[in-house]
């Protein structure tokens, strides 16, 4: 009897809390990225051990905070989860492949095939890529669009997730200015997904930017250095070098065209107009 009369009141609560800001809610996210940041410290040897721990303290954290894989308010099946995923997928395989596109259309970078494939380092690699997309999209844009709430703009929100991932790129010991900027360009893509997967008020949608930044960090991470292909880098700001291809200027190149596409699909699909259309 206490469940069926508090359900409205429990529902209305929660959509007054996801219109609003959530002061507290950007509080505990600096004290996830603060745990993140102590667990890769004491586990610096161990990185594998270091993702799972990282993956599974935002999900603790982050789902009390009322991220959630899938909007708590729509009827979702494993079908479709798994169509959102696929999806995911594949923009973020599109992503990389424009930006190893443009290496080597600018021939920017040496390729060799590896000479037999390694299951093992293709799925740890997978693995890891997935923790990490795991960790950062519910840390950086999740957590975010639950902060911001409805009470921002769709795109003040999108442009809030590429903030906080360039946030979290300035802190690391290797950042310049074009891995930031990079960070920045992937954060609007990714946010941009979390609106179009249902979570523009932070309560659910991460299936699609997950399954994207794994993706993308898959290809980039893993299949391009070694996994299929040895991309060799030109040592050059243009290539990135030693320092990755997302810290070279090729890279910024090819996502400002992704990101902008992001923003316009975010400002149209959330337009009076587009949502009276469906």
């Amino acid at each position: 009897m206490s469940k069926a009369s508090n359900s409205p009141e429990k529902k209305a609560q929660s959509e007054a809390e996801d219109g609003g800001l959530r002061p507290d809610v950007a509080a505990w996210g600096v004290v996830l990225y603060a745990g993140c940041r102590a667990i890769e410290i004491f586990l610096e040897a161990q990185s594998m051990a270091a993702a799972v721990g990282q993956a599974v303290l935002v999900e603790w954290g982050s789902s009390r905070l009322g991220v959630n894989w899938s909007n708590p308010n729509v009827p979702t099946t494993s079908i479709v989860i798994a169509r959102r995923a696929a999806t995911g997928a594949a923009i973020g395989l599109g992503v990389a492949g424009l930006v190893f596109a443009t290496l080597v259309a600018t021939r920017a970078v040496t390729l060799d095939a590896v000479t037999h494939l390694e299951a093992s380092i293709l799925g740890i690699g997978l693995l890891t890529a997935g923790l990490h997309a795991w960790r950062d999209e519910l840390l950086f844009h999740g957590l975010t669009l639950r902060a911001l709430g409805t009470s921002v703009s769709s795109l003040g929100r999108v442009l809030a997730c590429g903030v906080t991932s360039a946030g979290a790129a300035l802190g690391r010991s290797d950042a310049s200015a074009r891995s930031v900027f990079v960070a920045l360009l992937l954060g609007i893509v990714f946010g941009a997904l979390w609106l179009r997967d249902g979570g523009g008020s932070g309560s659910g949608g991460a299936w699609q930017p997950w399954a994207a930044h794994t993706a993308f960090q898959w290809t980039v991470g893993t299949l391009l250095a070694g996994g299929v292909l040895h991309a060799r880098l030109a040592d050059d700001v243009w290539a990135g070098g030693s320092a990755g291809m997302l810290s070279g200027t090729a890279a910024t190149i090819a996502l400002v065209p992704v990101s902008v596409l992001s923003l316009l699909w975010t400002v149209r699909r959330m337009s009076p107009r587009s949502a009276g259309v469906g």
